[in-house]
């Protein structure tokens, strides 16, 4: 009778044990599937003072998005856009290990416009980056200083061979 007891007495630990183990190996196993499914954000470095706004007197058309593996492409993209390139100096970069992601914003007649890489999502399976690029814009109650400028931002990626392309979103900014 009291061999019952004890096997009685042992089991239920023993049950308990297991259950739980076996919880807790299935919420671990439950979010590293889940992990498979989202977006991983891609290291990028800010360079130092940017985003920026500077002024120029070119008339740009269109937003400048690209990817830069020299010092004379950056050169090309920045006499492209900008009327005295000595406003914008190439930041330390090793273009045998690294590149620039470069974003502008067209030319604006008045200051309040604005741009940053937000993000880069890795897509590892299709060997591309996905830039996530924000542009805002002054809201009808703001008043700002009217001068021609373009916004300018850049960041430093890793050279992976992997393929850039870029996402936008516009945002508004009301001023107070």
């Amino acid at each position: 009778m009291q061999n019952k007891k004890n096997k009685k007495n042992l089991l239920l630990p023993l049950v308990v044990i297991v259950v739980l183990i076996s919880v807790i190996a299935f919420l671990l196993w439950k979010e590293n599937i889940l992990d498979l499914f989202k977006p991983y954000p891609y290291a990028m470095t800010r360079i130092d003072n940017y985003p920026a706004v500077v002024e120029t007197t070119k008339k740009i058309d269109s937003r400048k998005k690209a990817v830069v593996n020299s010092k004379e492409e950056f050169d090309a993209l920045m006499n492209e856009i900008l009327s005295d390139t000595s406003k914008v100096n190439l930041p330390s970069v090793d273009f045998n290990k690294e590149r620039l992601l470069i974003s502008t914003t067209q030319s604006n007649d008045s200051f309040g416009y604005g741009i940053k890489v937000k993000s880069i999502i890795k897509d590892e399976e299709n060997k591309k980056l996905n830039a996530i690029i924000t542009y805002t814009k002054p809201g009808e109650t703001c008043i700002n200083e009217e001068k021609a400028n373009i916004a300018i931002d850049m960041v430093k990626i890793e050279k992976n061979g992997f393929e850039v392309s870029f996402e936008s979103e516009m945002k508004t900014k009301e001023c107070k």
